[in-house]
């Protein structure tokens, strides 16, 4: 009841961005979510939607994941409660990691890890049955105990190494010890099977359902392999796409140092405290759960810490795999707690007996918990976080009728598709993903329905015409087919390899996107750039680098505003570099709308964000803007005149940045673009 109301209060105003906006737009139509699909998820987010009669659908959604964590949080305290035999330590454990910064974030969002934490705790309260249970009631343990690993399965790949040694287990002491028969054994895999049917959702939404957005095709067994096993990934533990690699050692020591500033170092020593009670206990029961609960431990620790390959846990990199530690965390806390419940009983028999008082334990119990509320619950307070809102409403109603949005990364993608299909802000706006265009199903599945009105020649490939091989295009080509019909606009999308579309098309700052234009209708861009609607920071809440470190979307949003701030100057600084009869009227303007967002830039410095931003960063625009902005203000920017933009730039390249010294002298003859610049030393 605690977990649940004090969740209830923080979720999330609209969604907490990131993934859980796919999952609030796949659950409307029963389409599949990104791989492995997620099904049981899904079907709970579609049940929650239409079920629930109040507040709006990612409300609701979020409200479902505040219930698992809920029940994650009594299942912990049960484990400890019934295995050390406590119920304070139980309920001072389960409050400790319920309130956690990490459990608490993911546990008021629409997404799958509340679940996915609820499940793991669950298997090994079946592990602790499962080990309890008597010769004649050990059959039906190890078929529920299958029936729910199967059900986690449907929801979260990640499960399967807690899954691994409770199975081995369970095979042992069927088959061997207790000798039951074959037919048994594969009943109890049947069960266990009969959870993993909700994958069948995913052929079933491509074959029965229309979804206006969904991931794969599903006509072959090899299609749907392919998903459900995260192929396009290389395997279910890799957590992006590519070559990218981490060590063991690396991810193994960011859990143990994640760990300890969410749970406390005395976790650990809590655990050491446990495994030497049990050495010497005389308990079998306590034994033997506590190997199966270590074992999946060292089993998750063994596999994932090897094959997660994210290659540098910063910025939302790190908020990327730390939610990965949750599960680890639970057996962990699980663990600690049994330490502490042998710990009391140390010191209540060697110290003083008061220690083992119920009421001084349950006193000390609440005033820890009570802290640990305190000192989360202003960071997972997310009840006026209305922040996509925002990003969308600057955006979508300003874009005219039937646009193309061309996006890329989950914040834009998700945010947009969000508003415009779930809360209907310009439904008919046509938000498409570059990802899901450059996949070789997207011109089968969406392209003849979702896009139908949008001419999709093939499979989006970043490449020159030269080496674009049949049923392929790029961005270019795409443009040439579409922008006499649409007004095209693009989010956070063109990838750095893109560069079929400079020739003919300028990029016009459209307040945080940029909108397409072929350079033969319009001539002169200048007039088009001022005229374009500017991104106002005062129009909408901005999120403060304060309270949201790198690691979050807000954060991620608030440096695509900031960089908004600089496109306008910086579009007209690159036209200056060709256009050499209005070089000085280009440089003079772009320093002007350089200038218009300083007083962003500088708050945003005040708040702390800028060191952590510049790691953020995809482009060194705002290297550039920078050493134009605040090169000259260290020198005494006062009387700093427009006219003296070059060498100014220049004397504060030399000085801050080395890269920019050479570019401020050859803005005269050279496109600073087309040289290899080495953004780590920027």
């Amino acid at each position: 009841v605690s977990t649940q109301s004090t969740g209830s209060s923080g979720i999330n105003a609209e969604y907490g961005m990131g993934d859980s906006g796919e999952f609030m737009v796949t659950s409307i139509d029963y389409g599949v979510a990104h791989p492995p699909g997620y099904p049981l998820f899904t079907t709970m987010a579609a049940l929650a939607t239409h079920l629930i009669p109040f507040g709006s659908r990612a409300w609701r959604v979020s409200l479902l994941s505040v219930l698992f964590g809920a029940l994650c949080n009594v299942t912990v305290y049960y484990i400890v409660s019934r295995l050390g035999r406590n119920s304070i330590v139980g309920f001072l454990t389960a409050g400790w990691v319920g309130f956690s910064r990490l459990f608490w974030m993911w546990s008021i969002q629409g997404e799958i890890f509340s679940l996915n934490n609820f499940f793991c705790a669950f298997i090994m309260l079946r592990a602790f049955y499962f080990e309890s249970s008597s010769k004649q009631d050990m059959l039906r343990e190890a078929k529920l105990s299958a029936l729910t690993c199967g059900l986690s399965l449907a929801n979260q790949h990640t499960s399967v190494l807690f899954i691994v040694p409770f199975a081995l287990r369970v095979a042992y002491k069927v088959v061997l010890v207790e000798r039951h028969s074959l037919k048994d054994a594969v009943i109890v895999a049947l069960y266990g099977l009969s959870g993993m049917l909700w994958y069948l959702q995913l052929p079933i939404s491509y074959f029965f359902f229309t979804p206006r957005v969904s991931w794969g095709e599903f006509g072959t067994i090899g299609d749907f392999l392919q998903h459900m096993l995260r192929l396009d990934y290389g395997s279910s533990f890799k957590l992006v796409a590519g070559d990218t690699k981490s060590t063991f050692l690396s991810n193994f020591l960011a859990f143990v140092k994640d760990s300890s500033a969410e749970l406390s170092i005395a976790s650990w020593f809590l655990c050491a405290f446990l495994f030497y009670s049990v050495y010497v206990s005389s308990s079998r029961l306590l034994k033997s759960t506590v190997a199966v609960l270590s074992a999946m431990l060292m089993c998750y620790f063994a596999v994932f810490c090897s094959l997660a390959n994210i290659e540098d846990p910063v910025g939302l990199n790190r908020g990327v795999l730390e939610r990965f530690w949750m599960q680890p965390s639970i057996g962990l806390i699980i663990l600690s707690g049994l330490g502490l419940c042998k710990v009391l009983l140390y010191l209540s028999e060697k110290v003083h007996p008061l220690l083992k008082h119920r009421v001084l334990q349950l006193s000390v119990a609440v005033l820890i918990v009570s802290a640990q509320i305190k000192r989360n619950y202003q960071e997972n307070n997310e009840s006026d976080n209305y922040y996509g809102y925002h990003y969308a409403q600057s955006i979508l109603p300003l874009l005219p009728n039937n646009s193309i949005v061309l996006t890329g990364g989950d914040l834009p993608t998700n945010v947009f598709r969000y508003h415009t299909i779930c809360e209907q802000m310009r439904p008919d706006v046509h938000v498409m993903d570059m990802q899901f265009m450059s996949a070789g199903w997207f011109e089968h599945v969406l392209a003849p329905t979702t896009f139908a009105p949008v001419t999709v020649p093939g499979v989006y490939r970043p490449f020159a015409d030269g080496k674009l091989k049949s049923g392929q295009y790029n961005l270019k080509m795409f443009l040439d087919e579409n922008v006499d019909r649409f007004a095209i606009f693009i989010c956070n999308a063109v990838r750095v390899d893109e560069v079929s579309h400079k020739q003919d098309y300028y990029m016009i700052p459209y307040r945080s996107c940029k909108r397409f234009y072929r350079k033969a209708d319009i001539g002169n861009p200048v007039e088009y750039i001022e005229q374009t609607p500017r991104m106002r920071l005062d129009e909408w809440p901005m999120p403060d680098m304060r309270q949201y470190e790198d690691r979050t979307w807000e954060f991620a949003l608030k440096v695509i505003y900031l960089k908004s701030l600089a496109e306008k100057g910086v579009t007209l600084w690159y036209e200056a570099v060709t256009n050499q009869q209005n070089r000085r009227y280009l440089l003079e303007h772009g320093l002007k709308f350089l200038e218009e967002g300083i007083e962003e830039l500088e708050r945003a410095i005040s708040e702390g964000g800028w060191k952590r931003m510049t790691g953020n960063m995809s482009t060194i625009t705002w290297a550039r803007t920078w050493a134009l902005l605040y090169g000259p203000e260290i020198h005494g920017r006062r009387g700093w005149q427009p006219g003296g933009a070059v060498a100014q730039l220049e004397a504060c390249g030399r000085k801050y940045w080395g890269i920019f010294a050479e570019w401020g002298t050859t803005l005269k003859d050279t496109d600073p673009s087309s040289r290899k610049q080495d953004a780590s030393s920027s």
